[in-house]
């Protein structure tokens, strides 16, 4: 198995739900931690729970600029990335006729745009350093869409599409790229909820399966995973 040990991850998203998780999960196992998010105070709450080294970057994932600041700030506090982690989204629901192009462009300017810049500023670091890893973090609304998500499941459709197309050309590179797509998780994307917390899927089930899959030994890797709360029941 792969030892996380030393490994320099950086996870968007990072100073909640699965992001925090995420970070403390591979803060955990040994590896550098550079956490990324709009919001400086959450960071800092999320950097005082990792026990290793780490550090936290104010970034936009709508900003080109704010992603290519915090990319060259990894490199130059622990000079190489080693683990990306995309995490960083946005929801917006509604019915496809209230939905509002805004809404829509919104949520392709954080979930499809800030997830493609980031793996372009990233991947020429791996491919000169012969490894490393991508994890993308999708959605079950990639897999089926349902009512009041037509917009999203259009972007987590997209960032499918795109982490199949950059899995196939970074395979000689020795870099794995894949996507984990969980049904409903415990977070504050999810908004109000009638399902009983404590059947749904939590953010640290997530890190966990994140974690498992860094770790298996690197001439394989698994592509897809969809993960699903075993029996989710209402309150």
């Amino acid at each position: 198995m792969e030892n996380l040990n030393d490994k320099v991850a950086l996870v968007t998203g990072g100073s909640r739900g699965i992001g925090r998780a995420t970070a403390i999960a591979l803060a955990n196992e040994g590896a550098k931690v550079v956490i990324t998010g709009r919001d400086f105070d959450a960071l800092n709450d999320t950097i005082e729970m990792l026990d290793t080294d780490a550090s936290a970057v104010v970034c936009d994932m709508t900003r080109a600029e704010d992603i290519e600041a915090a990319v060259a700030h990894t490199i130059e506090t622990f000079g190489q990335i080693d683990i990306l982690i995309n995490n960083a989204g946005i929801m917006k629901n509604a019915t496809f006729l209230e939905t509002s192009v805004e809404d829509l462009r919104d949520m392709l300017n954080t979930n499809v745009i800030g997830v493609f810049t980031m793996m372009q500023q990233v991947l020429p670091h791996m491919i000169e350093q012969k490894s490393g890893d991508i994890v993308n973090i999708a959605s079950m609304s990639a897999v089926n869409a349902s009512a009041q998500t037509a917009a999203y499941s259009a972007t987590k459709f997209a960032v499918t599409g795109l982490t199949e197309g950059v899995m196939r050309e970074m395979r000689e590179h020795q870099i794995r790229t894949f996507t984990i797509n969980p049904s409903a998780v415990l977070t504050d994307l999810i908004g109000e909820t009638s399902l009983d917390p404590e059947s749904m899927i939590h953010p640290e089930d997530i890190a966990e399966v994140i974690v498992s899959q860094l770790k298996l030994n690197r001439r394989t890797f698994i592509k897809t995973n969809q993960i699903w709360a075993t029996n989710p029941v209402k309150k």
